[in-house]
């Protein structure tokens, strides 16, 4: 608890004192708990105690030795039956502290990229999920919505309830940017691609999430900053919700996930399926700058970290989109851009893996403008731009240093850095979704994260358009080159930028 409370101490923030005292708390809790679980005997405090060493860690950049921390926590768990009910008669405080450890352990797991689901449980479903705050009422308001006052046959469960659910769908999106758009035979449009098999588990979840915990009814303009300070044991876990919903679709549809996930059906493209693409990304991205500009405007600090990711993955978008030769966009693009940066660093101030993803991002911001600066036209074919700075910042569970690793195992384990075939440059652009009163010549393309720009249409895709491998000088895991990602990007991701067109999750 030390290790983590003292980064929010103002006596010893930004100290040079702070990272050796989070460090020596953090390791005498490690000789203490590694004590019991060797001896005995394992407590609910021992797993307690793991999970908030994970936590440290993963924070920490040491990724490796939090995955071991929050894997041993679920093992223990698993051996006690801490999933199960206990038989005995059991007081009410025990049987809730016992209900939340078990799923904070899975919280863990899951958002820090672990591939948990309730079906690896004894029992399907798992414990009864713990109990959560009540939503506040409306205070300027006096009288319930029009929302509100319609009937749902919906159990509620809890706020704390429907995160649990959204972790899994986080954690299998996860593992979904992990593959780095892997080729399959499975095009995402199909039910049986895993692209769909997410949307699908994530719009049955929605189904079960009843009105009182939705955006409308939550009635955030009338929430006073002081009103969000009283109730942050609600709206802590109700902002996760919302951020984690829109991550997961940012994600399943980035521009490079998905150029790199379609180059192997680019003459089969359907068209429904560019307009679907484009029009949830271009949403999903507006709402997570929305809950930004509303936490600057009401001055309300939040410090849960996995909103800083949630921003470093628009920021990712948003930079893509601002090479571009329309001022106007250009300069909204940046605005986002940096929008998403300077709320990274804010979270940054107390967790230091999130201060190392907002330099990631200027890091990134700073490589691609280079290359922008060199040739803004990308007439030159041999300009590439480094896809590795792309995915230390998409993989938010690999969010480490890059000797953690090295730190963690003897040379009789450690095998280095694992290298990622170079794929990229058999890809090529994708096709722009048609729009009404929109003009085109037949010849362009949207914005490719590939290694070609000969694509010239839907219909138009021949082998011998792609750039061979061997032309091409790829560096580190993957490489694009520039005249792709300065294409005019904004047109696969535009339209609904207005609230109009936003959806009510």
């Amino acid at each position: 608890m030390l290790a983590l409370a003292l980064r929010f101490s103002k006596t010893y923030h930004r100290t040079r004192d702070l990272t050796g005292l989070v460090n020596s708390y953090a390791e005498v809790a490690r000789g203490l708990v590694m004590k019991r679980v060797s001896e005995g005997p394992v407590e609910l405090s021992t797993l307690q105690c793991l999970c908030l060493l994970s936590l440290v860690d993963f924070t920490n950049g040491n990724t490796h030795r939090s995955s071991i921390h929050s894997s041993l926590a679920m093992n223990l768990a698993h051996c006690s039956n801490l999933a199960l009910e206990p038989r005995t008669p059991t007081n009410n405080v025990l049987r809730e502290e016992r209900r939340r450890c078990f799923w904070s352990i899975c919280l863990v797991k899951r958002l820090h990229g672990g591939e948990f689901s309730i079906l690896d449980l004894p029992e399907v479903g798992g414990p009864p999920f713990p109990q959560s705050p009540t939503r506040p009422a409306r205070v300027l308001s006096p009288g319930p919505s029009t929302v509100e006052v319609r009937r749902s046959d919906i159990q509620d469960q809890g706020i704390m309830a429907y995160v649990i659910m959204l972790s899994e769908v986080f954690a299998r999106t996860a593992r979904y940017v992990r593959l780095r758009g892997k080729p399959s035979n499975v095009p995402p449009w199909s039910p049986h691609s895993e692209y769909s098999k997410i949307i699908a588990l994530q719009m049955d979840l929605e189904t079960r999430m009843p009105l009182t915990h939705r955006f409308k009814p939550a009635n955030l303009s009338d929430r006073s900053l002081d009103e969000l300070q009283a109730h942050r044991e609600y709206w802590g876990p109700w902002f996760l919700n919302q951020f984690m919903y829109h991550t997961i679709l940012c994600l399943l549809n980035h521009p490079l996930l998905l150029s790199l996930s379609l180059r192997t059906f680019r003459s089969t493209i359907p068209e429904i399926f560019l307009q679907h693409t484009s029009d949830l990304i271009s949403s999903h991205t507006t709402w997570i700058i929305h809950f930004i500009n509303y936490f600057e405007e009401k001055s309300f600090l939040v410090s849960d970290p996995l909103l800083g990711y949630s921003a470093a993955v628009v920021a990712t978008i948003e930079l893509q989109l601002s090479f571009t030769d329309n001022v106007t966009i250009r300069e909204q693009k940046r605005d986002r851009f940096s929008k998403c940066v300077k709320f990274v660093q804010q979270i940054g101030d107390k967790w230091p893996h999130m201060a190392r993803l907002a330099q990631r991002l200027q890091h990134l911001e700073d490589a691609v403008s280079a290359t922008y600066q060199s040739d803004p036209e990308a007439h030159n074919q041999s300009l590439l731009i480094d896809l590795s700075k792309f995915w230390e910042i998409l993989e938010y569970s690999s969010n480490s240093d890059a000797d953690s690793a090295r730190r963690l195992f003897g040379d009789s384990l450690y095998s280095g850095a694992h290298l990622v075939a170079a794929e990229v440059s058999q890809t090529s652009p994708l096709p722009a979704p048609t729009r009404i009163g929109e003009e085109r010549s037949s010849n362009y393309t949207t914005p490719s994260f590939g290694a070609n720009a000969a694509f010239s249409g839907a219909h138009d895709y021949h082998a011998g358009s792609l750039v061979s491998p061997q032309q091409l000088t790829l560096t580190n895991d993957f490489s694009i080159l520039a005249t792709n990602f300065f294409s005019q990007g904004q047109e696969f991701l535009r339209g609904g930028d207005t609230w109009d067109n936003i959806g009510n999750f």
